[in-house]
């Protein structure tokens, strides 16, 4: 046992050193790793983590074999440990289970597809609130059964069971067959929570067909110069793949206690993938119309290394701007953190023709423990990235310069934090638009508040006719068209006399309703009227600074 531990923690210490020295140290202490001494959590933990990060990281092919040949070998000692299965509950760790409140389309999903695997452990609601929920949820008719203590849910459910039909089967099936708008369906689920035990059988990973592998002499850890940005070339995707990429890319973050939208509310026909050096792979995914944001667009993006996830994030687009971040899985921590964020903002500054990005404030830290710990602003800073405020600007310079004079130097928490306290941008070119979503919050929150006194009483029929929309009571173009009329009575009277930006909103929003989410991106951009009006009402409206 003490053997096996000192080889797991020296695997840790040289897991990221390269060269001939390096790399037969580490195959001796793989080859020389005895699986089955591994009896506790901490000792199971770390040998997981170094064989992933060493089969993203390899050396070469054999050592990228047997690190894959020992995690089929640990898992199948923790399905045969008990004690050690115990001791993992909740890791995450192929092998154990874990147990979780998740989204609804999630769960849903996952029933669907590996039936077996997950089961209802129980609710974070109590009795009286999944009573009145699913009051809320079910049709007026079949709810009234359940009004004045005529029956109780859990009864009445049970009434109404399937002989192959279980309670979460049933829960899933009120919700599926309700016509509530998404987003409220998902917050009532999320408020009567239910639990979900979720056994993770196998690993998760991109199919062999789409995998890349790369062997390294050395990992690049230097700042990474400005390039010119790449051509993306898509890999061409079956329905199985595109499946396949969303199955695993789901599943990680579900094994990480962790959701993004762009993931959980994608479909395989809304995923595109492309191969970039270095044993790199991005997916992009987009959501279902129905889950859509109504003015930006909310995108996911996952990143393989050798098949592996070993980050991921989402970006808001919106014209030729974008908010993103990075958020690297612990397991792959002391690799190429910085060489991949700059592959993640060529690739998304081609595929969707950005000229700047964003980075909110979360990201790096503020309210964010991690992001303090693991000097997130720094990832961003030597990206390009500059804080938008002058404080936390000069601050930075400050720092960076001390940085460059003792290369131990190390930012404290208390200046982090701080540092973490603005925005960033990085400017590709100056002609990029410099709203965003945030910023056009504070621009609807001011017209309300300066053009109509406070009150929400607006007409969607109104802009429903100036647009000439017919379909506008149809669920996703209203939705749309109600996030959007205050937004565009800043400056009403350019909305009433510009026929070409009610042409292109028009456009813009059948796109954004049942069309394709990178059209519609497109088509913002290439319409300067649209720009120019929400630009006009920023700067006239909104109350807040950035």
């Amino acid at each position: 046992m003490e053997k096996t531990k000192q080889q797991t923690d020296r695997l840790i210490l040289i897991r990221n050193s390269y060269g001939a020295k390096a790399a037969i140290e580490k195959l001796k202490l793989l080859h020389d790793m005895e699986i089955g001494k591994v009896k506790n959590k901490r000792s199971a933990g770390d040998c997981y983590s170094a064989l992933l990060f060493i089969r993203a990281y390899p050396d070469n092919k054999t050592m990228y074999r047997l690190a894959g040949q020992l995690l089929r070998e640990l898992q199948a000692h923790i399905q045969s440990n008990k004690n050690l299965q115990y001791q993992l509950y909740n890791t995450g760790i192929t092998g154990t289970k874990l147990c979780a409140a998740f989204s609804f389309e999630l769960v849903k999903w996952m029933r669907k597809t590996r039936s077996n695997e997950i089961k209802l452990v129980g609710f974070e609601a109590d009795d009286a609130k999944i009573q009145s929920i699913l009051s809320v949820v079910m049709s007026k008719t079949e709810s009234e059964i359940l009004q004045d203590a005529n029956a109780g849910w859990k009864d009445w459910l049970k009434e109404l069971k399937k002989p192959d039909e279980d309670l979460l089967d049933q829960i899933i099936n009120i919700f599926d067959s309700s016509d509530i708008r998404p987003e409220v369906k998902e917050e009532l689920w999320n408020t009567i929570g239910p639990n979900v035990e979720i056994h993770f059988v196998s690993h998760d990973h991109l199919p062999e067909s789409l995998t890349r592998c790369y062997f390294h002499r050395a990992l690049i850890r230097k700042e990474a110069k400005q390039q010119p940005l790449l051509k993306p070339v898509p890999v061409k995707l079956s329905e199985t793949e595109a499946a396949q990429i969303v199955d695993c890319s789901r599943m990680i973050l579900v094994r990480k206690l962790r959701e993004l939208d762009p993931i959980s509310f994608t479909s395989p026909e809304h995923v595109s993938l492309y191969h970039l050096p270095r044993g790199i792979s991005i997916a992009l995914t987009g959501m279902v119309p129905t889950h859509r944001h109504p003015v930006d667009s909310y995108m996911g993006y996952l990143v393989f290394k050798n098949g592996l996830h070993v980050a991921y994030a989402g970006s808001w687009i919106l014209f030729n701007s974008a908010r993103i971040g990075l958020n690297v899985f612990a397991d792959y921590r002391g690799g190429e953190a910085k060489y991949i964020f700059n592959q993640v903002l060529q690739l998304h500054a081609r595929v969707y023709n950005l000229k700047r990005f964003t980075v909110d404030p979360y990201q790096i830290g503020k309210d964010n423990n991690d992001g303090i710990h693991s000097g997130a602003f720094w990832i961003y800073y030597q990206a390009g990235f500059r804080p938008l405020k002058k404080v936390q600007r000069e601050l930075a310079a400050a720092e960076a310069l001390k940085r460059q004079a003792g290369k131990k130097y190390r930012s404290s928490p208390a200046v982090l934090k701080i540092l973490a306290d603005s925005r960033m941008e990085l400017v590709l070119k100056k002609t990029a638009v410099r709203i965003d979503a945030t910023d056009l919050s504070v621009t609807y929150a001011g017209i309300i508040a300066k053009k109509f006194n406070g009150s929400r009483k607006y007409s969607i029929k109104k802009l429903a006719n100036i647009l000439q929309i017919k379909n506008y009571q149809e669920p996703n173009m209203n939705f749309i068209l109600n996030s959007w009329v205050v937004l565009l009575s800043g400056n009403e009277e350019d909305l009433r006399n510009n026929g070409k930006l009610k042409k292109e909103l028009k456009k813009a929003f059948l796109l954004k309703a049942s069309g394709s989410e990178e059209a519609y991106i497109a088509a913002l951009q290439k319409s300067k009227s649209i720009r120019k009006n929400l630009e006009e009402a920023f700067k006239k409206y909104a109350i807040a600074d950035k």
